[in-house]
């Protein structure tokens, strides 16, 4: 039985980590009602634009010098999420809480891990530098961008554990209410905002921070959601 190359083996693997990183980032989207602001339809889209013109583009010049392809992806990914930041959030206790964040940081650290590990001198044998196709670029591209997105989105959740929709709405039941939406509420007491329940009536409202799932006050008999 012929073995698979090692480039089909790393495709595989990076499609496998984009399908991962993009079904729990939806999955914890839908969850918290948006409250870790992931964007799912960003990240699907990206990495399929990715795979599919990463693997479709022109061949590379063997002599080229050029910067590779993976580190162009990866710089335009950091600068569109840096402009998303400085348009969306003004609030920086917020963004602490913002998994996407770590994961873009953690991202970075490993663009510049595998654009350094080549010119370390110390490196024995000092072979010449691999020509790859363009399928292993594009996989490596992939593993960069979604590799640490599905780690830091998985310990996330494991460590902080906020609490989703379907674990409060009982408790919200329980008082009476029913789940309208979550607001946002005063991010440096409630940074994931808060879930909202009324009863049928519209007279009483309840409030939970969606982080730790207590009950909070939320003073704003104009605009109580």
């Amino acid at each position: 039985m012929r073995k698979p190359s090692p480039t089909t083996v790393l495709v595989c693997i990076a499609i496998a980590v984009w399908l991962a990183s993009c079904s729990l980032t939806t999955w914890a989207h839908i969850a918290y009602d948006h409250a870790l602001n992931l964007n799912p339809v960003y990240w699907w889209a990206y990495g399929g634009l990715a795979l599919v013109f990463g693997i479709l583009a022109e061949p590379q010049d063997k002599q080229s010098n050029k910067t590779p392809r993976w580190s162009a992806a990866l710089v335009l990914l950091l600068c569109t999420f840096l402009a998303y930041v400085l348009a969306q959030e003004q609030d920086l206790h917020y963004l602490l809480y913002w998994p996407a964040l770590w994961g873009l940081l953690l991202m970075a650290l490993f663009g510049i891990a595998v654009w350094l590990y080549p010119r370390l001198p110390f490196r024995r044998p000092m072979r010449p530098k691999r020509q790859h196709s363009q399928a292993w670029n594009c996989a490596v591209i992939m593993l960069i961008l979604y590799a640490p997105m599905l780690l830091t989105l998985a310990v996330y959740l494991l460590v902080m554990h906020p609490v989703t929709v379907e674990e409060i709405t009982p408790i919200g039941e329980a008082e009476g209410g029913r789940f309208v939406g979550r607001i946002t509420g005063n991010r440096s007491q409630t940074p994931l905002g808060i879930y909202f329940f009324a009863d049928d009536e519209s007279e009483c409202w309840y409030y939970y921070d969606v982080l730790t799932g207590e009950p909070v006050n939320y003073n704003d008999s104009l605009n109580p959601y």
